[in-house]
């Protein structure tokens, strides 16, 4: 964590993650294209390309950060800032942004994309725990990560059931003794 402070240009620059970048306009752009559709073709294509810039460029910075803190420890603390604190100020400049370029129907698209980001980030942060969407020097070809990922979401959207399940069954198995 210390060389994220004492090397920003190098953390957030230099190891600027493409890859989330890429995929945060595959997502984010629709967003605000969808929600501003109703309003004509000029204010939607405005909106959604605002949107893929600011998203390109946050949301490489952003995964650089995440995959630098991917394995640190307390991992609730890292959640808290992957999860909370870091798309809550991105989703502040986002609206302001969109408030400034006068995208219509503004707080739809923010409440869909705090969504986005949410999940999102939560996705990036597992997957880099995995070894995928990584630029680092760990990094493998961007194919490979594509490749990956229909197991790495399916495994994502499951764990949280998963979870659930193994709760119950722990509380359905008698102790011993009884």
């Amino acid at each position: 964590m210390g060389d994220l402070l004492r090397h920003p240009v190098h953390s957030f620059v230099t190891c600027w993650n493409w890859k989330a970048a890429a995929l945060s306009v595959i997502l984010r752009a629709p967003i605000y294209i969808l929600t501003t559709l109703r309003y004509g073709w000029q204010a939607s294509t405005l909106a959604g390309a605002v949107e893929a810039v600011f998203s390109a460029g946050v949301a490489g910075v952003y995964a650089a950060f995440t995959e630098a803190v991917r394995d640190a420890v307390p991992q609730s603390t890292v959640a808290t800032l992957l999860l909370v604190v870091l798309p809550a100020i991105a989703l502040v400049f986002d609206g302001l942004l969109h408030y400034v370029m006068r995208t219509p129907n503004l707080a739809t698209g923010v409440s869909v994309s705090l969504v986005v980001s949410v999940v999102s980030s939560g996705f990036n942060w597992y997957s880099m725990r995995r070894g995928t969407l990584l630029v680092g020097a760990q990094a493998r070809s961007f194919t490979s990560d594509l490749g990956a990922l229909p197991i790495l979401i399916g495994r994502f959207v499951s764990q949280p059931v998963v979870f659930v399940l193994r709760a119950l069954k722990l509380l359905c198995v008698p102790a011993v003794g009884e």
